[in-house]
């Protein structure tokens, strides 16, 4: 305010002078102009000083020396992969912009213990292991995005290390969260939920009102039980089991099949028929994916973006390919948002802040808490590659910490 008098006073004076021509008000003006300069200089360079002082490295002094952490230390079939828990891992040195996060809960996908089958493209060992969690931000490395986290809930996504009691993040991948959503139930914020929203946005820019899914009984699939009906897309869903098709028409689906089911074929026709599907998304891999291409009309796609009870494609009518133009294609969340155009990433954007409102019900899951020296044996025991591993439906596991 004192500045804008001081133009203000100076303009006014200016004009004065000016219809005088009077060589005396000139000096004045010019060194009222000086003098305005020197003040909003010193103004800016304040309020520099601060933002430098605001940005510093806040927190970290109580911490303890070291953590424990789950590390792949060489990969290879789940029941044969060398995974343990180091007692006395560094905790991690934070670089400017990144937050430290005590974690809370970290959600385990199939797309985490991935990593312990496939050799890391980097061939850096021991690999830390876990994509996301929710936690409490209780250091930061300085600079503008880690204003006001200090103390935070968050969602964080960091893309590995998030099966440990810590875990550096980047300020720009958590989402802080309200204080009625329970700390451990947020521990799934991105992966699965954002898939559920990728799906039905790609479904609506295909102009499709209706799409297949399978593994529906997944946490997943329950989601988009509760998701689609918002985005006007109807869903036929797929599972393996009786009691399975009797929840998800408690959670309120329409279209469900038993794939187990001696009359599978012949109404999975009827549904394609009826609803025009044309989209298909598939998480079983094997001969799902070739089943479905074989049932849809000419010019449809199914979406491969899980290995349920494979890590391979088979039985795909190549014909299907060639003269029905039909394409089966990887399904990916990030290159999903991006698929979408130069919108993508203010969708994904207004995706989370719908996800934080609806994390409680629409987005909700159910999980089987484990601790750390646990993750292990929890999921190799569900590995569908392993003879008689369990249903992995209503095991949504997470790794809880003290």
């Amino acid at each position: 305010p004192c500045i804008a008098r001081i133009h203000r006073a100076n303009r006014e004076h200016h004009l004065d002078c000016s219809a005088r021509d009077d060589p005396h008000c000139h000096r004045i003006h010019h060194s009222a102009m000086q003098f305005d300069a020197v003040w909003t200089a010193l103004a800016f360079g304040a309020l520099g000083c601060l933002l430098l002082l605001a940005c510093r490295r806040r927190g970290g002094k109580d911490l303890p020396k070291a953590m424990r952490r789950l590390v792949v230390v060489e990969p290879n079939a789940l029941a044969l992969a060398r995974v343990v828990v180091e007692e006395e891992a560094p905790l991690p040195v934070l670089k400017r912009g990144q937050v430290l996060i005590k974690v809370c809960a970290a959600s385990i996908n199939p797309s985490d213990y991935g990593a312990w089958r496939a050799r890391s493209a980097k061939g850096e060992y021991p690999l830390p292991t876990g994509q996301e969690c929710s936690g409490v931000v209780v250091a930061t490395g300085g600079g503008v995005s880690t204003l006001g986290l200090l103390g935070r809930r968050v969602a964080a996504f960091p893309g590995s290390g998030t099966y440990a009691d810590y875990v550096a993040c980047s300020a720009w991948r958590l989402v802080c969260l309200p204080g009625s959503v329970a700390l451990a139930d947020a521990c799934e914020f991105f992966i699965n939920p954002l898939t559920v929203v990728a799906m039905l946005l790609t479904a609506r820019a295909k102009r499709a009102t209706a799409i297949i899914h399978t593994g529906a009984s997944s946490a997943l699939g329950q989601m988009l039980c509760k998701a689609a009906p918002g985005f006007g897309v109807e869903v036929v869903h797929v599972t393996h089991r009786q009691q399975h098709v009797e929840m998800l028409h408690r959670l309120g689906a329409t279209h469900v099949l038993n794939s187990s089911s001696d009359s599978y074929g012949a109404e999975l026709d009827e549904k394609i028929r009826a609803l025009r599907v044309k989209l298909a998304f598939d998480c079983v891999a094997g001969d799902s994916a070739g089943a479905l291409v074989a049932k849809l009309p000419p010019r449809s796609t199914v979406y491969a973006y899980g290995r349920l009870s494979s890590s391979y494609l088979s039985a795909i009518p190549v014909i299907d390919l060639i003269y029905r133009g039909k394409k089966v294609e990887g399904f990916m969340v990030t290159r999903a948002f991006a698929k979408l155009g130069p919108l993508g990433l203010l969708r994904m954007l207004l995706a989370m802040q719908t996800i934080k409102r609806e994390l409680q019900t629409t987005f909700a899951t159910e999980f089987a808490d484990v601790r750390l020296e646990e993750v292990y044996e929890r999921v190799v025991a569900i590995d569908p590659e392993r003879p008689g591993a369990k249903s992995a439906t209503n095991q949504k596991l997470r790794v809880v910490f003290d």
